[in-house]
């Protein structure tokens, strides 16, 4: 079976990487899903729930945000939930944001959620970030002009993240971002991502 895994992950991954990533998920989470849910081991344990309650409660690994806040690691990817301290104006947000932290200062950090992209959108914004940043840490100067970036950037604050930090390992990164772990308030889905893109 390990065999099996290994060949599934290189195609999801090679696909992200040359860019026809729409073609082969069909322009959705759905296959992914299905896919992986035929899986066993740890990546079935991990990924195979797709409901963000489920997701955090299950995730093997978390950390208290005290920790995100005097240690942060540029370039990781996170899962928590949030609560943000001006939701009564926003016109909607996530409340199970997935984000690349790249950026923090003493009250706040600044990361990519890609949960404000559709799936295929997400794939490609990862890989660009990493294409652009290699093994570097990443730099807002850097990133600013790549495209489908400036819809996911957005602020947190450490005090309004409500439970602890659930970190995505390196080599899942490509797999997690797939998930619908999206939770938006006040709007659907749908509209925002297509408030993202424009349509």
């Amino acid at each position: 079976m390990a065999v099996q895994q290994e060949s599934l992950l290189s195609k999801v991954s090679d696909a992200i990487r040359s860019g026809t990533i729409g073609k082969e998920v069909k322009r959705s989470a759905k296959w992914f899903q299905d896919k992986i849910k035929g899986l066993k081991g740890e990546v079935r344990n991990r990924f195979s729930k797709t409901n963000a309650r489920t997701f955090y409660r299950e995730a093997p690994d978390k950390f208290n945000p005290g920790r995100l806040a005097r240690r942060p690691n540029l370039g990781d990817i996170f899962c928590y939930w949030y609560n943000p301290k001006h939701r009564a104006t926003l016109p909607y947000y996530d409340m199970f944001p997935m984000i690349m932290l790249i950026g923090y200062e003493q009250d706040t950090f600044l990361g990519l959620n890609f949960h404000y992209l559709r799936p295929k959108l997400r794939a490609i914004l990862l890989d660009r970030v990493n294409a652009k940043i290699g093994k570097a840490i990443p730099k807002w100067s850097k990133l600013a002009k790549l495209p489908y970036i400036e819809p996911a950037v957005k602020r947190y604050r450490y005090d309004h993240i409500m439970k602890k930090v659930v970190p995505i390992a390196e080599d899942e990164q490509e797999l997690a971002i797939f998930l619908p772990l999206e939770r938006f308030k006040k709007a659907s889905k749908s509209k925002v991502w297509a408030a993202s893109t424009g349509r």
